[in-house]
């Protein structure tokens, strides 16, 4: 009876695992954050279980900070591109929020916004001052 307990626990965990991983797939491309968090949360449950799992958290937070350097290099030239993308992607929800005729473009608006935040956060290493203030 303890064995059955354990083996339906660990295919629970699994399943839910597993459910996460695939509603963060579905819901990744929404506004927001949306989706990273859910495959985080669904691949914790799963390395509870299974090595391969552990292996692959360990992997993200030990290297997923060369994720950042990598797409935001130091590179003055690069950081200037980077800023005129924020302001043309602000500028384009402006227009959109404007004349928002259609849901999708009420959508693409919100989508383009939390774009240009992540952009203009990341880019020039904006995020870790702001947290550095606080």
């Amino acid at each position: 009876m303890e064995a059955l307990k354990r083996n339906a626990k660990r295919v629970l965990t699994d399943a839910a695992g597993y459910g996460l991983i695939v509603l963060g797939v579905a819901l990744g491309w929404l506004p927001g954050p949306g989706g990273i968090p859910l495959v985080l949360a669904g691949l914790g449950l799963l390395s509870v279980n299974n090595a391969w799992a552990r292996r692959l958290r360990g992997y993200l937070l030990k290297h997923g900070g060369r994720i950042a350097q990598f797409l935001f290099p130091p590179n003055p030239f690069v950081q200037w591109l980077y800023d005129a993308l924020a302001v043309l992607l602000l500028i384009a929800v402006g227009i959109l929020g404007w004349k928002h005729a259609a849901i999708w473009q009420v959508s693409l608006a919100a989508a383009l916004f939390f774009i240009a935040l992540f952009i203009a956060a990341l880019n020039r290493d904006r995020w870790s001052r702001i947290k550095q203030k606080r």
